[in-house]
């Protein structure tokens, strides 16, 4: 399976992608895709202009960035759409990676050349602006776009997003701690952009819940510069000046009592309550390495105090540091992504970035519309807003009319050796009107 793949990835490279050979027989681990949520028999009459003949290519153009300062992770999304192309080995598909060079110009450029080649739908771009650049020109068009940014801003009718939201990650872990009674929170956010868009979810979730913003600090995403925003979160300078005045009259006493009492203070620097029994840490690998044990030392205390994470926290390698040890966050179950990175990596020889998911999910989505034999509905809005979503490897998910994607997320806690599902997803959505859910990809990779 594994030479089949690579010579995939080979035709990839070279020019377009499809199935490199119409006999290659379809592994027996990998499961077929699931029908549509209305599945339409086709016309036994070939001369029916709706009705696309069966062997009529279906170009989807993937734009990514190629060259240009993302140009690993593009690679890494591109292959990961490879393998799911692999996976629906549907000798029809023609995926047709197209370089955005991590640009708005060339993002647009890409489009234009993705038009000219007559596809049917578009997978991409990754960068929030060029989601912008393209959207409008595809929009005229008529094709759709699944891009994979997380930014909410660029979405819009027919421009859907794969992406991850922060405000809906947020609102998923601050519900699930106040519900187990950790109702006073605070936060410590970076000055980015990313974390204005934390923010948006962040106090209406939490006030939504029943809880209580108690204290929030930004810091600028510098591993030098964090010191003082921590400080200024634990309220440190005022519970150290606290316990040095408990200190300076336990000793003015010097009674047995206080020199007992001085001698518990001593293994303390501060006294007094922080204020919140919450914290989310908005921060991701490598910077909430640097993050995380600064919070103990400035007396924010893990065992008193309940980290809580984004998805930014979906490293497995994060248990490491020990005080996130313990700590919850939002994410898709972990099976699914960890075996499909496990086979990226033994297909490529190289790890893949934890979103190149996206682009698997997106690619299998895209194979598993085009089996409507209907030409024009295949990927229609009503195909793509399907109100019981789809199911892929990150789990369930759907495509709102606004093109957000709404996703069901498990509550994960940081083990030291990976992490551990202690508030499964719901595995469906309630339909808004009458539909069914459908897989798009296997519930583990092989």
């Amino acid at each position: 399976m594994l030479r089949l793949v690579k010579y995939a990835v080979l035709c990839l490279g070279i020019a377009l992608l499809a199935a490199c050979s119409s006999d290659q027989k379809r592994p027996d681990q990998i499961p077929p895709v699931a029908e549509s949520p209305a599945p339409i028999t086709p016309s036994n009459d070939r001369s029916d202009p709706i009705l696309a003949p069966e062997s009529t290519p279906i170009r989807i153009a993937l734009l990514l960035p190629l060259s240009g300062p993302a140009q690993s992770v593009g690679e890494a999304l591109r292959d990961a759409a490879a393998l799911a192309l692999f996976d629906a080995y549907d000798p029809r598909l023609v995926l047709m990676p197209l370089d955005t060079k991590g640009t708005a110009i060339g993002a647009k450029e890409a489009a234009e050349a993705a038009i000219a080649n007559q596809v049917s739908l578009v997978l991409g771009p990754l960068l929030a602006d060029s989601v912008t650049a393209v959207a409008p020109l595809l929009r005229e068009a008529g094709l759709p776009l699944i891009g994979f940014s997380n930014d909410r801003s660029v979405a819009g009718p027919s421009a859907y997003l794969m992406g991850f939201m922060p405000d809906q990650e947020v609102e998923r872990i601050t519900r699930y701690a106040i519900e187990r009674g950790h109702e006073r929170l605070a936060g410590i956010v970076p000055l980015s952009a990313y974390g204005d868009r934390v923010l948006q979810g962040f106090g209406p979730a939490v006030l939504n819940s029943g809880g209580e913003v108690i204290s929030l600090v930004r810091y600028e995403p510098d591993p030098g510069l964090l010191n003082e925003p921590v400080k200024s979160l634990a309220r440190y300078e005022s519970r150290r000046a606290a316990y040095l005045a408990e200190v300076k009259a336990l000793e003015a006493l010097g009674d047995d009592l206080s020199q007992m009492l001085l001698k518990q203070l001593k293994v303390q620097e501060t006294i007094g309550d922080v204020g919140f029994d919450a914290l989310l840490i908005a921060e991701g690998d490598p910077l909430v390495r640097s993050l995380g044990p600064l919070l103990p030392y400035y007396e924010i205390d893990p065992d008193k105090v309940q980290f809580l994470g984004t998805g930014l926290w979906d490293e497995p390698t994060l248990g490491r540091e020990p005080p996130l040890n313990g700590g919850w966050f939002p994410a898709p179950a972990p099976e699914a992504p960890r075996a499909f990175l496990k086979r990226f990596n033994e297909v490529y020889g190289h790890p893949a970035p934890r979103i190149a998911t996206l682009a698997y999910d997106a690619m299998a989505l895209a194979a598993t519309l085009a089996r409507n034999p209907v030409r024009a509905e295949r990927f229609s809005r009503n195909a793509i807003e399907s109100p019981s979503g789809f199911t892929g490897l990150d789990g369930s998910f759907r495509f709102r009319s606004n093109g957000i994607s709404e996703r069901h997320l498990s509550i994960l806690q940081v083990k030291r050796n990976g992490f551990e599902v202690i508030d499964p997803a719901p595995t469906s959505f309630e339909p808004d009107r009458v539909g069914a859910s459908f897989n798009i990809s296997p519930a583990t990779a092989p």
